[in-house]
């Protein structure tokens, strides 16, 4: 059980933190929720075992929207957080709920615990190095407690995804190389999946093109003047990207001229027009055979 092992709370023992989570995850709900629910809900309803049979573990459960959400489908929800804010969010919403703060790539549940794991925007926050080796020793973890049949649902991007598909990323060009390196190609995550044991199939690649990652209705709420409004940039770790090479403030400057000469509108519109063609997530199921 949990409590009997070691819980490890950081990325092999060192803070690999790029976003200020303990800062950004008091206001991340404000544009933050669960997405591609139906892609989840599919799979699991899929399973040999009812869903109402189902135990569920969500590896990186943030402030706990997906859990809260979820929980009512299957017969229990565990979750696994890193982050002290983020798992100080989840559990003022989750009373009833076991949270456990650990490493993804150090489970601290036993072999077969459970039907379905998901990971939901996590992958791009494991150390990359070592072409993304952390994730590969995750999905072996993720195998390894799951039960026979049971399914792993990761929701995540791909570096193209983050080039065209963030309206403002275009701003920050170091940033956007950067948050571009952290994102797993899909072809480094299918061998990683499978080096680990896992089965796709045809149907286990989902990309909503229309699905924004923040909420529909926050997403352009304010059209670029988002951009100038810190709850707003506290919904998407790219914000903090920008600001960690030093290019917060110049792109900003950069949109207000925009704004100020009138061709901001046009310049939205070619991005969103880029959105809508490659999407914002992709979604990966895969099978403990």
């Amino acid at each position: 059980m949990a409590s009997e092992r070691v819980l490890h709370k950081g990325f092999d023992g060192a803070k690999n933190e790029f976003c200020p989570y303990d800062e950004t995850s008091k206001s991340y709900d404000n544009t933050r929720g669960p997405v591609a629910l139906n892609v989840y809900l599919g799979s699991m309803c899929a399973m040999s075992k009812p869903m109402s049979e189902l135990l569920l573990l969500d590896i990186g459960n943030g402030t706990g929207t997906f859990l809260e959400t979820i929980q009512r489908h299957v017969k229990g929800v565990t979750g696994l957080e890193y982050n002290d804010g983020m798992i100080a969010q989840a559990r003022s919403r989750l009373k009833n709920v076991t949270l456990v703060q650990g490493s993804a790539d150090k489970i601290p549940f036993e072999d077969g615990s459970f039907d379905v794991c998901t990971c939901n925007q996590v992958v791009h926050h494991f150390p990359k190095e070592d072409g993304f080796s952390f994730a590969k020793r995750a999905f072996q973890e993720a195998y390894r407690v799951l039960k026979p049949g049971g399914i792993f649902i990761i929701q995540t991007s791909t570096p193209e995804q983050q080039r065209d598909a963030f309206w403002w990323l275009s701003l920050f060009p170091k940033a956007s190389d950067a948050q571009c390196e952290r994102f797993p190609p899909i072809e480094v995550l299918k061998s990683h999946l499978e080096a680990a044991g896992f089965v796709m199939d045809g149907d286990s690649v989902v990309v909503p093109l229309h699905r924004t990652l923040m909420r529909q209705d926050k997403y352009l709420e304010h059209g670029v003047k988002g951009a100038f409004m810190p709850w707003y940039r506290d919904g998407d770790s790219s914000w903090s990207m920008a600001e960690n090479f030093g290019e917060l403030e110049e792109g900003l400057q950069t949109l207000q001229q925009k704004i100020d000469d009138g061709s901001a509108d046009a310049w939205l519109k070619h991005r969103e027009e880029l959105r809508l063609k490659v999407g914002q997530s992709t979604t990966l199921t895969v099978y403990k055979s």
